[in-house]
């Protein structure tokens, strides 16, 4: 997608210094940095520091992490890398599938170039499926809804490139309609504000970021035509975690009638999960409740604490929202009606 008019993907490899390069998430949006790195732990303390975040994003970097892994390091390979990498998020199962693939590649000894083109291979695929579900989604929203709320980030810079709920508002964009997006600024990262609202500035989409607390007063004041969202794990029921307040916002939409879909590849569906209680949900450090990082007045990044002192914060970074609360589920695939993905 763009960023000033120039294509870019949120992870790749980068072939000039036989590493990965990703761009650095948390330094948006006041820079825009992009990091390249020919050592796999810096992929994987990349992925741990939210650096690179986003399920989809993460899987992408893992299997690159896991390609340079058995560049470099090929007998520690399977006793070390592939613990590694899967310890480093515990809800977004695209990680635990780019691992998984990474680990039957390896299994068959292939050389270096193989490994990176399995890689290469992966990210292009999620790619693809994020294209595709795009146009499915443009497709319903493009029925009278064009007043979208949506939350986190699950634009391209979570999903390597077109992102999983944003697919469909780029498309519609890009086909000449002009949607309008409310973006939940979603404490406590802000990946709304930051990331979600960047993203739209940089494509000329039409945004406002708004409070969590904002989005069920705008459903019951009619301001509101759809809820699109993504996912980081979907259960065998349909049973969606994803970033916490989602649960909140279907219980929102189902009172007032407006539709919520969440938009996802297959990747992110995970069959040997019966339903959302199942799910592991990371429970993060204090910090992110209790600080904050912003711009003061002469354009400098300053980390402050907000909070009251001597008070500890509950920070778990997901939730689970039941299916049945919920218009649909879209992946690659089209409408997901509970057969397998």
């Amino acid at each position: 997608m763009l960023v000033k008019g120039s294509l870019f993907r949120a992870v790749n490899w980068h072939a000039e210094s036989g590493g990965i390069q990703w761009i650095d998430q948390q330094r948006l949006p006041h820079r825009f940095e992009q990091v390249i790195s020919s050592h796999p732990e810096d992929a994987a303390a990349a992925i741990e520091s939210m650096q690179v975040r986003g399920a989809p994003s993460i899987g992408a970097t893992a299997a690159y992490g896991l390609a340079l892994a058995w560049k470099t390091d090929r007998k520690n390979f399977f006793d070390h890398w592939l613990p590694r990498f899967r310890a480093t998020r515990p809800t977004a199962v695209n990680l635990f599938h780019a691992c998984d693939m990474m680990q039957t590649c390896a299994g068959t000894s292939p050389t270096s170039s193989q490994m990176i083109e399995c890689a290469q291979s992966y990210a292009d695929s999620e790619v693809a499926a994020n294209q595709r579900m795009g146009k499915y989604m443009a497709e319903l929203l493009a029925v009278g809804q064009r007043r979208i709320l949506t939350h986190c980030n699950a634009g391209w810079l979570a999903a390597v490139d077109w992102g999983t709920a944003t697919s469909g508002i780029y498309h519609l964009a890009r086909a000449g309609e002009k949607p309008f997006v409310w973006v939940d600024e979603t404490r406590p990262r802000l990946q709304g504000a930051r990331l979600t609202a960047w993203e739209f500035a940089q494509e000329g989409i039409d945004c406002r970021i708004q409070a969590d607390g904002a989005a069920a007063w705008m459903m019951a004041n009619g301001k509101v035509d759809a809820i699109v969202v993504g996912a980081d794990r979907i259960a065998a029921n349909g049973d969606v975690a994803n970033k916490i307040g989602t649960y909140a916002l279907s219980l929102a939409a189902r009172e007032h009638g407006v539709p919520m879909y969440v938009v996802a590849p297959s990747s992110s569906f995970d069959k040997d999960c019966p339903c959302g209680g199942s799910i592991p949900i990371e429970q993060r450090d204090d910090e992110e409740v209790l600080c904050m990082d912003g711009l003061d007045g002469e354009g400098r990044v300053q980390h402050v604490r907000i909070a009251a002192s001597g008070v500890p914060a509950n920070n778990p970074a997901f939730d689970v929202t039941p299916n049945a609360n919920l218009s649909g589920i879209v992946s690659e695939k089209g409408l997901w009606h509970g057969c397998d993905v």
